[in-house]
Order: structure tokens, then sequence, then C-alpha cells
């Protein structure tokens, strides 16, 4: 397994990029981005690998509305099967793929960065699920800009808690950003100046 790759910090949690899925994350808390349906007929990669992984459970789930992958909304499986390395796995909405842009992503990182801080995790993960849900590459241009923004925007808002003695200082040390191996160069290069420019 090829280890992952810092790219900076924020609000003293370690940011790194690296080529898991939300299966194989190891992290405390592993988060996947899933949107209220598929554009192409299935699922592909790391989200038909956690489907895989929960035994067909993450589509029953969607089905029968228990979560619907409204954008930003969350569903938290604090018991995952031993196939998932993390101690729980948290769906996150991504919306309507229809006329999405990446621009949602800074709503769905802000949803599970404040619920990684709620729980009191020490380290956690987000695998986007764009190409696994059936988007093309160039609707993707940008996710690294809005996903650290969007994580940026929850520790900002904890940090001010924790000034004004509304809220204990956070457990985060590490957050990491899944890409696919195929795109870790490229893609730790881009979380890394788009963290820069936070």
């Amino acid at each position: 397994m090829i280890p992952p790759h810092p790219v900076g910090s924020a609000f003293g949690v370690s940011i790194e990029v690296a080529a898991w899925d939300a299966v194989g994350a190891e992290v405390d808390l592993s988060c996947a981005g899933m949107f209220t349906r598929e554009v192409g007929a299935e699922l592909s990669g790391g989200l038909a690998h956690l489907d895989a992984a929960l035994e067909g459970r993450l589509l029953e789930l969607r089905r029968s509305g228990s979560f619907t992958g409204r954008l930003g909304e969350c569903l938290l499986l604090d018991s995952p099967p031993a196939a998932i390395r993390a101690r729980a796995v948290l769906l996150v909405g991504l919306g309507e793929p229809e006329g999405w842009s990446t621009a949602s992503l800074r709503e769905a990182l802000r949803a599970a960065g404040a619920f990684a801080l709620a729980l009191g995790v020490r380290s956690a993960a987000f695998a986007p699920g764009m190409l696994d849900s059936g988007l093309a590459p160039d609707q993707t241009l940008g996710a690294p800009t809005e996903m650290t923004g969007g994580l940026a925007a929850a520790l900002k808002a904890r940090d001010v808690l924790v000034k004004m003695g509304l809220a204990e200082a956070p457990r985060l040390e590490r957050w990491v950003f899944d890409v696919g191996e195929a795109r870790l160069t490229s893609a730790t290069e881009q979380f890394r100046k788009a963290l820069a420019a936070t």
C-alpha cells in the first residue's frame, strides 16, 4: 500500500492525500460521499467496493430512504463489518448529480468535518465518490479547492466555539482526502496548492 502524502495543515490538523477508498482508509472515521442516484447504470470503484463490504446494504439504505444522498445529509454506521478498516463509516450526501458542480463539495465537507469534530475522533478520511458515481473527469475540476475550503470552514467554526468557551478543543489530529492511485501524484499537488490558498 502506498503511504499517504502530507499536503499541509489547518487549525492544527494534519492534512494528507492517499490512494484509499472508504473501505481501506486506516482512520477512525471513514467518510464516503454519495449522490441521490448514479449518473451511470451502477456504482463503480470505491463506492462499489463499499457496497460489497456492506453486503449490498449501501444501496439498500438509499432505496429505503434511510439515507437519501441529499447535499450535506450524514448517516453514521458505527458498527461496520470487519472488511472495513475504519472504526466507523459516515455516509455524506452530495446531492443531485444533474447540474451538480464541485462547489457542492464545500457543503458536504463542512458537514463531514463538523460530524467528525462532534464525534471526537482523532483521524478521518473523505472519499468523494464522484467518478465512482459516473461523473466525467472534467466535472470534478476544482474539487480540491472546494473540499479543503469546506473542511477549513468546519475547523474554523469549531475554533470560534473553543475560543468562546462553548466547546472543548477538538481531538481531530489528521484528515485524509482519498483519491484513486492513478491520480495520487497530481491530486497531491492540487490539494497542496488548494490548502495553501485556504
